[in-house]
């Protein structure tokens, strides 16, 4: 993730005062213009003092958070400039900084209406109880949108702090409380305001105009306010699951490169946090499945995840081809290893490629030789053709492609036992019979014919007629090792 932007004290501070300078025009203008006060409140002097009294204690609030909300955001966001990781304390305060302005700014209000109430008392206990009304009920709602805004603008760092010290289950409030918790704060409570001024209509003795004028602005300014806060708590909540979706669906697509930014402390970001640990371990799954499948061939690899790994076979019809390199030892004496390795990898790439293209399996390299299967662990159609033309195909790529290296080629057909061997802990796919070893010695015979390629009768007249025709027969031999002679074949012409 990138650094985040710088985040000042003063940005957050001037934020707060904004919010706040708000909430008193507002409140001023609701008290000279809009409410419906009884006559007593109403006089000169007494409007007079509460203004005072209240410039008074939003001078105090500004001084208030100057001294104390500038250094403690200062202390929860100098890692910003510095570009440097917060330590443990700064990610604490980091994530505390939203409700630490959310508490001063609730106390810079509740105190204004407190004072007020008792100064007020001096009048009237309606005009007491009407002036801790209409400054409350405005603190309540300034609180709770200065802590959406706050949230808002420090996204990054909390993003920051939260890649660093993921989110716990139960650290904070879940999405529904906040949710009742802001509605409580920006409609609840002004709605409560707004049916007490009606209620209080018979000892204010308004004049129904007055009172209809003050309902409709107050009822205008609730519902602005309300959907104010509603728009950002629904885009702190809508975004992030957004981009969530959106990860997802790249997921769901294959790509394991996703990374999402955990910018919430509660329930989202620990989706957030459970979505980038979720693509971590896919992406090292399929890290693995990969490697395996290169290891042991992509078939093996799909079966294996499929059905699970044990150790045993089963009896199939198979064919083997094996591929054996020519005067290897001669050819890595009078080369460089570097050179050796890289003809070696392009001589196998053929193999590969050729194998994979008749939908065969390159089960084993030994050395510089190969075994490969047709028939295991996949079922195949007439797997003799397809080891047979693989054969044919081999010998021109290479001869082709990699003229520095000649090999022979054997193959055979019939039935081997095919599965996993070894230990519980450390096994291998591989292939045992007569055809594997039989393959082996064609190969031996391979060597010294022209054609580079022998074949046993019986996979011969085992193949469709397409790639029978394509093989002559020669005399039989007796293969080193064996009792009976095998009678061989070649690629015809």
């Amino acid at each position: 993730m990138h650094a985040p932007r710088h985040v000042l004290p003063w940005h957050v501070v001037a934020l707060q005062w904004l919010a706040n300078t708000l909430g008193v025009v507002i409140t001023v203008a609701d008290y000279l213009f809009l409410l419906p006060l009884p006559d007593e409140a109403r006089a000169g002097d007494t409007v007079r003092d509460n203004l005072a009294i209240g410039l008074a204690l939003t001078a105090l609030s500004w001084v208030v958070l100057a001294v104390v909300g500038a250094p403690r955001v200062h202390r929860a966001l100098d890692w910003t400039v510095r570009r440097e990781d917060p330590d443990a304390e700064e990610r604490q305060r980091t994530l505390e900084l939203p409700w630490f302005f959310f508490r001063m700014s609730a106390a810079m209000w509740v105190l204004p209406a407190v004072v007020l109430f008792v100064f007020n008392l001096r009048v009237s206990w309606l005009t007491a109880f009407i002036s801790f009304g209409v400054v409350f009920t405005s603190g309540t709602a300034t609180a709770a949108t200065s802590y959406l805004l706050t949230t808002r603008l420090l996204k990054e760092p909390t993003a920051r702090v939260l890649e660093l010290d993921p989110p716990r289950a139960g650290a904070t409030a879940g999405i529904g409380e906040r949710a009742v918790f802001i509605w409580v704060l920006t409609t609840g409570v002004p709605a409560i305001g707004l049916i007490l001024m009606v209620a209080f209509a018979p000892w204010t003795e308004p004049s129904f105009e007055r009172l209809a004028v003050a309902s409709l602005a107050a009822g205008t300014m609730f519902v602005v306010v309300g959907l104010a806060a509603s728009v950002l708590f629904a885009k702190s909540v809508g975004e992030p699951m957004h981009e969530l979706t959106s990860a997802l669906a790249e997921v769901e697509a294959g790509r394991y490169d996703v990374h999402v930014d955990v910018n919430e402390w509660g329930e989202i970001g620990q989706l957030q946090a459970g979505l980038n640990n979720m693509v971590v371990a896919l992406r090292e799954r399929e890290q693995l499945r990969d490697l395996f499948g290169r290891h042991v061939g992509a078939d093996v690899a799909r079966r294996a995840l499929r059905h699970g790994v044990e150790l045993g076979g089963e009896e199939v019809e198979a064919a083997a081809l094996f591929v054996d390199v020519i005067g290897s030892t001669t050819f890595a004496a009078s080369r460089g290893p570097a050179e050796v390795v890289a003809a070696l990898n392009r001589f196998f790439e053929v193999v590969v490629e050729v194998v994979d293209a008749h939908e065969g399996l390159v089960n084993k390299f030994e050395g510089d030789a190969a075994l490969c299967i047709f028939g295991a662990p996949l079922r195949l159609d007439d797997p003799a053709g397809r080891a047979l033309a693989a054969a044919r195909v081999m010998a021109e790529q290479l001869r082709e492609r990699v003229p520095e290296l000649d090999a022979g080629i054997g193959v055979s057909q019939g039935l081997v036992i095919a599965g996993n061997v070894g230990a519980t802990s450390r096994l291998e796919y591989t292939v045992i019979g007569d055809p594997v070893n039989e393959a082996a010695r064609l190969t031996e015979q391979a060597k010294d014919r022209p054609e580079r390629v022998v074949a046993s009768e019986r996979i011969v007249l085992s193949a469709a007629d397409e790639e029978r025709s394509r093989w002559q027969l020669l005399d039989p031999l007796v293969l080193r090792g064996r009792l009976e002679p095998t009678v061989l074949a070649v690629p015809a012409g």
